[in-house]
Order: structure tokens, then sequence, then C-alpha cells
């Protein structure tokens, strides 16, 4: 039995030996013959209480490889968990995930923030989209993945965004917040540095959070909004600066099918050329800026439209940029 256990630690330090983890947890999965013959040999010997074999086998197990390695046994949220598979002689190896906040930067219209499902196979996967499932378009999650999948040796990487933008908006200055987990990373330490990716899209800073992150974060945003409408008298517009200073406004969700609220904290008008208007806009997150100037379907109200009694739309090729994005709440509030 020895001899078997170091064969095996000796197949289980070379598949861990490319992952970086403070701490294991070995669990093992033993063929049915052997429980068999144990339950035989407690039922002649008539053997109670005691350790089942699969325990002292694990246990065994986890102690050779401490040797080994120099590594914590841990059965509380281990770093790399090592799954011992006798049935099927296989060795699971899988690691705990790893946090990341950053901030984005994106400096080239068009460029979509999410990567957009293949519409010929809805996401299932087909040729078209080379069995992704998703559309071959330049996107900000697609640049942030192939960065974080390469520094942490990884094959999974889901982003949580903190708001959205248009695809013709730009980011800029410090930039936006987001979220990222790292699935079954083998490298768990990283040193970041701002980085440039492809389409306009930087990295300006990261770092790796040392615990689950919430991400409903109530935040607050500063938007350059350049919206286009027929209004002659710039006195008029100034009539928006003063309605919506500190006003909430209703929002209707068409997925939750429910009202809520958000705040207009200001708007300041900050140019006027024809038809085209720019104007400074702080509000809580949340708020469809589009919809907010144009009342569409009236899904924001009160809005721009209604307020100024004219038709507003914003301007197709450079809609919004997003100055600042911050965080209502503490960012120390994390989940164990």
């Amino acid at each position: 039995m020895m001899e078997n256990l170091s064969k095996l630690v000796k197949r289980i330090m070379i598949k861990t030996e490319k992952f970086e983890y403070s701490s294991f947890m070995v669990g093992t999965i033993l063929d049915s013959e052997i429980i068999e013959r144990e339950d035989v040999v407690r039922s002649e010997f008539k053997v109670k209480g005691g350790e089942p074999i699969k325990s002292e086998i694990t246990k065994e197990l986890s102690k050779i490889i401490r040797r080994k390695n120099g590594k914590v046994i841990s059965l509380n949220k281990p770093e790399l968990n090592i799954l011992v598979n006798t049935l099927f002689d296989e060795i699971e190896l899988s690691s705990r995930s790893v946090f990341v906040k950053g901030m984005y930067v994106k400096n080239k219209r068009g460029i979509n923030q999410k990567k957009q499902r293949c519409k010929q196979c809805k996401s299932e996967g087909c040729k078209n989209c080379n069995f992704s499932g998703f559309m071959k378009l330049p996107s900000v999650e697609n640049e942030i993945q192939k960065y974080l999948k390469k520094k942490f040796n990884a094959n999974e990487i889901k982003i949580s965004w903190i708001g959205s933008e248009d695809q013709n908006s730009l980011v800029r200055y410090k930039g936006r917040p987001f979220f990222a987990e790292i699935s079954s990373p083998m490298k768990r330490k990283a040193l970041f540095r701002e980085k440039k990716m492809n389409h306009g899209i930087i990295i300006k800073s990261a770092e790796i959070l040392r615990k689950r992150p919430t991400i409903d974060h109530g935040f607050i945003m500063k938007a350059k909004v350049n919206f286009e409408s027929n209004i002659k008298d710039e006195k008029r517009i100034k009539k928006i600066e003063k309605y919506f200073n500190n006003r909430d406004i209703s929002i209707y969700s068409m997925n939750k099918r429910k009202y809520f609220t958000r705040k207009i904290i200001s708007i300041r008008m900050k140019k006027k050329e024809g038809n085209r208007i720019t104007v400074e806009l702080v509000c809580e997150g949340g708020i469809n800026i589009k919809k907010l100037v144009s009342g569409e379907n009236e899904q924001v109200e009160p809005n721009f439209r209604k307020i100024l009694r004219i038709k507003c739309s914003v301007d197709k090729e450079k809609p919004f940029d997003i100055h600042y994005v911050k965080f209502q709440e503490s960012e120390k509030k994390l989940k164990t």
C-alpha cells in the first residue's frame, strides 16, 4: 500500500508543480472493489468504529504531500484541490478563484463593452463563431479576458461590470471599474502596470482582492452628453439645468417589469453649436442616458424631451463619454 501511495504522490507532485498555491486539500474516490473488501473484513471480524479506509488513505496522502511540498493542509477554502480517482486512475486539480478589481479606459469609438453573442447559433457554437458562441468583433471584454488569461495562466475569466457605455462612447481619464473572477488559475500572484491593448483599450490599474467582491455597488458617474435638438434659445436649455438639479427620476425596467428611482445630481450646459448641444451630466448609475434625452417609450421620467417640449436625441456618432465612475459605498464590504 505504501509503495502505491509513494507512486501516486510522485504523480501528484509532477502535476501540481505548475501551480502557485500555499494550501491544499486532498479528496479521494476509491474503486468500489476496495470499499467492498473493507465491508467484508469489517463484517467478518465484527470490526466496529475506527476510520474508514477512504479517510485513512486521504489522510496519509495529505501527510506525504505536505512533507514533499511544505504547503499547508486546509479543509476550509484551500487554494488547490487535489482529487484522486482510483477507479479511473486519474488525478484532477482545481485551484480556487482569484478576484481582481481594475479600471479600464476606451479611447476608440465603435468598440462594444461586452462580447456580442453569435446571431447564427444563438451562443450554442457554430463554424461562423469558431464554436465560441460569440461574434468575431472587438470588445473591451475580449481584450481584458485575453490579458488576464495570460497573466494568471487561466482558461476562464468572468467579468462583472460597474455600469455600461454605448458602443460609440469613450471612457476617459481614470476609467471605469470592473471586477474579474479568474477560475482555476495556475498563477495566483501578478504585478500590474498600465497596459495598452488593442482597439484603444487600456487597463489603467488593477489589483488582486483578498475575497470575493460584492458587485451590487451603487455608483456616481460623470458624462459628457452630446444631443441634437432644434432649440434656438440657450436660456431654454438652461431650464434643464435648474429642473434636474438634485432630481429623482423614475426608470422602468423592461426586464424586471418594475420601476426604480435614481438621482440626477447636476446638469451643466457646456457648448451649443447649431442644433448640437453638449451638457455635463453627473448622476447615479443605472440611468439610460439615451432615453433620458429622448424620452423613448417614456421609460425614463422626467426626460429632456418632456421638459424642453421638443424632440431630442443623442448624437449617434458621439452619444456620450464617461469621465469618471465612483462607488457610493465602501469597497471593503466583501463576501466571505
